[in-house]
């Protein structure tokens, strides 16, 4: 389980795909630091599993049905992506319960810069609308996020400048894929 704080953006050094395996292989320096082998780590809100640990490098392993409903069908080397190690007993929950599933990939429609914050406006298919709420919960690319406003389909997230720049948030272009897991407590409430 995780919160949605991001410890580090990393960088994709390598990803490859060998049979039903999408190996990757991710720059760190935060969380290469503590990590162990077979530690649960969400990249860009993805848990995946260590496999593999040296040189500054943390390896992973995807399945073909993480692929197919996250955006790692679209990674290429040099991307930044978002890490955030699995919380420990007694960790703070600073964001919200963020457990490494995606539900679903939301097209980037438009990032507005305000004076003193970033807007994400997302494109959400129609089957998941019903998991967005305002002021609710919804992980972008594994970052926990307040949905602040809702104009017909279109979510919207604002985001500090700190997150912004910390994150591969800022890395993100209009068209592009962004893993998005919805609160774990609406699904639960809604089905």
């Amino acid at each position: 389980m995780f919160t949605g704080i991001i410890a580090e953006a990393g960088r994709l050094e390598k990803i490859t795909k060998i049979s039903s395996l999408t190996k990757l292989e991710i720059a760190s320096k935060i969380v290469y630091a503590d990590v162990k082998v077979s530690d649960s780590i969400a990249v860009n809100g993805i848990c995946l599993t260590v496999v593999k640990k040296d040189k500054g490098l943390i390896y992973f392993d995807a399945i073909t049905s993480t692929v197919a409903v996250t955006n790692i069908k679209d990674a290429k080397r040099g991307d930044s992506v978002n890490l955030e190690p699995a919380l420990k007993v007694g960790d703070k929950l600073g964001g919200h319960f963020v457990l490494g599933h995606i539900d679903t990939t939301a097209k980037l429609l438009r990032q507005i810069k305000h004076s003193d914050y970033w807007e994400l406006v997302i494109d959400l298919p129609a089957a998941f609308r019903k998991f967005v709420i305002k002021n609710g919960s919804i992980a972008l690319e594994g970052v926990s996020l307040t949905v602040k406003n809702i104009s017909g389909r279109y979510p919207a997230v604002n985001i500090i400048p700190f997150t912004y720049e910390n994150t591969n948030l800022k890395y993100k272009k209009t068209g592009a894929l962004l893993n998005v897991e919805f609160d774990y407590l609406l699904k639960k409430n809604l089905a």
